[in-house]
């Protein structure tokens, strides 16, 4: 699901949160002691990150009063590519995947569709999330409360049995149909086991 190891090499661990936080949600400004209560550090550690993420243009700041927000900033060549990368391993995914963890066992497939997962989303975007499993939305009301609350977006969950799930792939559901054919962020599984699901 996560490969840690990945961004582990690409990234120092202080750098992982502040971008995973910033640009998860890049229409929130984070102060520092926000950030660092988020990350559980101490807010003096992470001030030299932030000021080189910003001077290097992925972050921009702002002051208010006394404090410095951070934010990311969404007209950077590499916003889009960075995001991608963070939503896929220390945010989005990462978040999703712990708050399945109860019910993983019966879940064949977990995807993220729509807006966020072809970078088109507005700042009040849901997350929508396809479940192919053994699941009923009861279940998952608390730990996806949890998962909204760290990711700041309301959650919007499509659950299907596998067999409601290959019934409406074979009769071409129209709304099956759309997301199937768009951009996909996989929480669990990948392409390879959703056409099995679907077959």
């Amino acid at each position: 699901m996560r490969d840690i190891r990945t961004l582990d090499a690409l990234l120092p661990k202080t750098r992982q949160g502040i971008l995973a936080a910033t640009l998860v949600q890049p229409e929130k400004a984070w102060y520092v002691s926000e950030l660092a209560r988020r990350m559980r550090v101490p807010a003096s550690s992470l001030q030299r990150e932030l000021r080189g993420l910003s001077d290097a243009g992925i972050l921009r700041t702002h002051r208010q009063g006394r404090m410095v927000y951070y934010q990311a900033n969404m007209n950077s060549p590499v916003f889009r590519d960075l995001r991608g990368l963070l939503l896929k391993t220390a945010g989005l995914v990462d978040v999703l995947a712990h708050a399945l963890k109860p019910v993983v066992a019966r879940l064949r497939i977990a995807f993220v569709y729509g807006s966020i997962a072809s970078n088109t989303e507005q700042s009040d975007s849901d997350i929508d999330l396809m479940l192919v499993g053994q699941v009923s939305l009861a279940e998952l009301a608390l730990p996806l409360r949890r998962a909204r609350e760290l990711l700041g977006r309301e959650i919007n969950p499509a659950v299907y049995t596998a067999a409601e799930f290959k019934r409406k792939y074979a009769t071409k559901d129209p709304f099956l149909t759309q997301v199937l054919d768009r951009p996909k962020i996989f929480v669990l599984g990948n392409d390879n086991e959703l056409g099995k699901v679907a077959e």
